[in-house]
């Protein structure tokens, strides 16, 4: 209990016990202390205050100790009731607050742990980046080391097809070269032109053949068009009658005046004399002269195939040509200049005897060759080349 509610009570405890000696100790008052009591005695009605008054004093301030400890009360429960009121808030707004703080701190976890997840998840992308970055870069490199193989393996592709097409047009030319000899017997031997631009078709037997040459304009040059606007003339027909067992046929222009452009040469298998018993495939020879760039090609037809492109070449400007003419002129003279060098007599001592003998043998030979025959080994027969004999006469 408070300190007033003490208070309070000690001074209503002494008023109540003041209030009954004063009762007591009243003049008025008699009391029969004998054994014993008259009625008569409590019945006298004294002209003083009586004890019923007293009684109804004594309600009276005991009513009034009773209200004023009721209001007491009332007021005292009403402060425990405010003071429970306010502990109560106080502990809703500590709760509150412990609540409010419990939330900040699992928001900041919460950031905390986002803020590291992210932290996390930007370093494995910079990881991932740094890889692909890595990977990006060795496929690059294996690209570019791809790249260069292959580029590698082209070149030496295409500088094996170079050789090898130089290859074939030094045997085309070669093969011009040995046949020079027979085309030459055979174009005399009809009375045909010869120029810086010359296509000739050589075979052997008496079949028809016929050469078509298309001009850089387009224009076909052959036994029904024998003179093109281009230039170009067929003037050697050969076989229509089954004349020779070694024709030839001959599309010649001009010196300097044949166009410059692509050339297309096909040989057309036109008939076939069955009265001169010719074997059949017929084997060809084509000797082609592009601006003095001697070559050959061979082929084969059968009665009834189809018309064979034989080979297409490009013709240079009459400039180029004369260029080219002049470059070929000055390679051969230096090819005779090396020649000679390396032909140049030298001091004894630096010849072996067994080079030197041999050497002497093989001069010897070639002069006996020389004088046995009178001229040079000639170009072999195209009837050789082609692997034909006479019994196809």
């Amino acid at each position: 209990m408070q300190p007033t509610d003490y208070l309070l009570t000690f001074a209503l405890g002494g008023a109540f016990v003041m209030g009954l000696l004063f009762i007591v100790m009243r003049r008025e008052a008699q009391v029969n202390v004998q054994s014993g009591m008259s009625a008569e005695g409590l019945m006298q009605q004294h002209s003083g205050m009586g004890f019923g008054k007293a009684k109804k004093n004594l309600d009276r301030k005991l009513a009034a100790v009773q209200d004023l400890l009721r209001r007491q009360n009332h007021s005292d429960l009403g402060s425990a009731e405010e003071r429970f009121a306010k502990r109560r808030e106080e502990e809703r707004i500590a709760e509150e607050e412990a609540r409010r703080r419990r939330e900040l701190e699992d928001a900041q976890r919460e950031d905390d742990e986002e803020d590291e997840r992210n932290r996390r998840e930007l370093e494995m992308e910079q990881k991932a980046a740094q890889r692909a970055a890595e990977e990006a870069r060795l496929a690059a490199e294996r690209e570019s080391a791809r790249q260069l193989e292959l580029a590698s393996a082209e070149s030496d592709r295409l500088e094996e097809i170079e050789a090898a097409r130089e290859q074939e047009a030094l045997k085309s030319r070669e093969a011009a070269q040995r046949a020079m000899s027979e085309l030459q017997a055979r174009l005399e031997r009809e009375g045909a032109q010869s120029s810086d631009v010359q296509v000739s078709l050589m075979w052997n037997n008496y079949n028809d053949l016929d050469l078509h040459v298309v001009c850089p304009s387009g224009e076909r040059i052959h036994g029904g068009n024998k003179n093109s606007d281009c230039g170009g003339e067929l003037d050697v027909d050969a076989n229509v009658r089954a004349e020779t067992r070694k024709p030839v046929e001959n599309v010649f222009w001009q010196e300097g005046s044949a166009p410059a452009g692509k050339y297309q040469v096909y040989v057309h298998y036109y008939k076939k004399h069955n009265k001169r018993r010719s074997k059949d495939p017929t084997k060809f020879q084509l000797i082609v002269n592009a601006g003095n760039d001697l070559l050959e090609f061979s082929g084969e037809l059968s009665t009834g195939d189809p018309i064979m492109m034989v080979t297409e070449f490009v013709l240079p400007s009459p400039e180029e040509r004369e260029e080219r003419r002049r470059a070929l002129e000055k390679q051969i003279q230096d090819a005779k200049g090396d020649s000679a060098a390396e032909n140049a007599p030298r001091n004894e001592e630096d010849v072996p005897e067994e080079v030197e003998e041999k050497a002497s043998m093989d001069i010897e030979e070639e002069s006996n060759d020389m004088t046995s025959s009178g001229e040079l080994p000639g170009a072999p027969d195209l009837d050789l080349l082609m692997g034909d004999d006479d019994s196809e006469d």
